[in-house]
């Protein structure tokens, strides 16, 4: 069963695949991103390279990723409700990256794209994210 940082990471890859920035954006750039998160089963994202192929959420371990993010789910998701700071936790030492930078910040991009064309939407989740 995914953890709720998997549920939220999947459910914002679907929107990335609904917005035309993002995939404007993401057009010709490929990589592929592990989150392994304490408290949850490995997890990721492939941006493709093809054209007009959609971005996946993969349940599971990915092999030979560009980028991987290591840290504790529940700050994690706080991070994704906006409970806690991004930058904050990076430059605090509590979000490990290994790989590669230039991949790190281009999925911070295309996802604070995606969260302000949906703007309503990710409003609501983050105020229910407060109950959980």
């Amino acid at each position: 069963m995914l953890g709720k940082c998997a549920r939220a990471v999947s459910l914002l890859v679907d929107y990335m695949n609904k917005t035309k920035e993002v995939k404007e954006f993401a057009e010709g750039w490929e990589s592929r991103i592990l989150f392994d998160l304490t408290g949850e089963e490995p997890f990721g994202i492939i941006f493709p390279s093809g054209e007009g192929s959609p971005i996946s959420f993969v349940g599971r371990k990915l092999e030979n990723p560009d980028v991987v993010f290591y840290s504790n789910s529940e700050l994690f998701f706080g991070m994704l409700t906006g409970k806690i700071d991004q930058d904050e936790a990076f430059s605090n030492g509590l979000i490990d990256i290994k790989g590669s930078i230039f991949d790190s910040v281009k999925f911070r991009h295309a996802a604070e794209i995606t969260q302000k064309e949906h703007s309503t939407l990710f409003t609501v989740l983050r105020a229910v994210s407060r109950f959980t």
